[in-house]
């Protein structure tokens, strides 16, 4: 039996898991190399011990007999918008006012009370009335390994991004219901990586949205779409 534990320093709301995080986690006990589709079922308790469990190709994060999260192999068709230079990213992020409605403040994705190097800091401003920009450069004290940035922290810097063209101001707050990403390319550490996320739409207290992360040399390291749920 595999166990995992979602440490404290991985929320995102104060008291339970960044969506993206856990859905990484449980994402690397399926096999295959193309998408994977992670569905939080329950928000994933912290620093709690989460069994995993594996069927074939799923796997499944449980509390007990609670499922908090399941995860299959998926197909994930994304055509990129035009992407900006790291100076007009930087330049979008840049521009956009203190998030001082941010429902979730010291996220470990997008958290404007979190340290720019212990966690992810992703904050994005709009680049045109569809694209959101952002710069990530990842630094040491995230984890990683051989210089590449551990693929549970990736899946996060894909998360937390998609949410904030749907909520432009902090808010009403969303929560993570279904994501499906593919890593494609490493994310090395010190180097300016362009986040990217667009709306793809909108149904009373479900919105959809899309993200990726392009290297320096234009690689595209990963793309992901997600299903958020509104709970404001």
């Amino acid at each position: 039996m595999t166990v995992l534990t979602v440490a404290a320093r991985f929320n995102g709301p104060p008291t339970t898991g960044n969506g993206g995080y856990v859905a990484g986690l449980l994402a690397g006990f399926v096999d295959t190399k193309d998408a994977v589709s992670v569905r939080l079922r329950v928000p994933p308790p912290l620093e709690t011990p989460l069994e995993v469990r594996v069927d074939g190709a799923d796997a499944e994060l449980r509390h007990g007999d609670v499922v908090v999260a399941a995860a299959t192999p998926a197909e994930l068709d994304i055509v990129l918008p035009d992407v900006p230079s790291v100076e007009q990213a930087r330049a979008a992020a840049a521009a956009m006012p203190p998030r001082t409605r941010h429902p979730f403040p010291t996220c470990f994705g997008c958290g404007p009370d979190r340290p720019p190097g212990e966690a992810i800091h992703a904050l994005l401003g709009p680049v045109d009335d569809t694209v959101w920009a952002g710069v990530w450069r990842p630094g040491p004290l995230l984890p990683h390994a051989d210089g590449q940035v551990r693929p549970e922290v990736v899946w996060s810097a894909l998360d937390c991004p998609s949410a904030q063209p749907i909520a432009p101001d902090g808010g009403p707050a969303h929560v993570l219901g279904t994501f499906t990403a593919r890593l494609d390319h490493p994310v090395v550490l010190d180097a300016d990586h362009v986040l990217l996320a667009w709306s793809l739409g909108r149904e009373g207290r479900k919105a959809w949205s899309a993200s990726a992360i392009v290297a320096p040399d234009g690689q595209v390291c990963g793309v992901a779409k997600a299903v958020w749920i509104s709970i404001g």
